[in-house]
């Protein structure tokens, strides 16, 4: 059984691994909830708070996330290290990039532990979603545009990223400088 359970998660890691993802393995136990990580989609305000559908207000409060999160066994921290042009010459495109190859890794890690047999596993990406250019928002009544893909960021669930990061052994710097590291989680049962 430990074998097979090896094997499958094996798998799903050099998915990501070929779609140029860093990954740790961790127990989900080590993942680190802090609710000021919450507060900092608040204060100050971010610009997606109540406005992206895979924002806050819109999701579990972080006590609820606790609760499912003691329900996993296994977390894969994926990190993809973006390098880019001085502040000066940057752009947003630039910038959010990164973020949406990491989100593409996450999609790709979640399918295949489902495919796996993995029927609770869940992804989350880093920062708010940028699938859009712009979200359809709640105040729009629509429903989301890519509600397979669409995935609510570690931050926006209360994880402390550079806490778990650290925990897991991989490395994160802030501020940021000439390179960005974006960071994601697959949740494994």
């Amino acid at each position: 059984m430990y074998d097979e359970k090896e094997t499958k998660l094996s798998s799903i890691e050099r998915v990501l691994q070929d779609h140029g993802g860093h990954v740790a393995r961790i127990p989900a136990r080590e993942i680190v909830v802090d609710p000021r990580v919450r507060l900092k989609c608040l204060v100050p305000v971010c610009d997606s708070y109540n406005r992206g559908l895979m924002c806050p207000p819109n999701l579990p409060m972080v006590n609820e996330f606790q609760e499912a999160l003691r329900l996993y066994n296994i977390a894969l921290l994926v990190q993809y290290r973006q390098f880019f042009v001085p502040e000066r010459e940057r752009h947003y495109a630039d910038v959010f990039g990164g973020a949406r190859k990491l989100h593409f890794m996450i999609n790709l890690g979640e399918k295949e532990a489902f495919r796996l047999g993995f029927r609770f596993a869940a992804g989350l990406i880093g920062g708010a979603c940028h699938l859009c250019d712009e979200c359809v928002g709640i105040a729009s009544g629509k429903p989301c545009r890519h509600p397979f893909e669409a995935r609510p960021s570690m931050e926006a669930m209360g994880i402390d990223v550079v806490a778990t990061a650290e925990k897991a052994g991989l490395s994160l710097r802030f501020p940021v400088s000439d390179e960005v590291v974006w960071n994601g989680l697959l949740l494994i049962d």
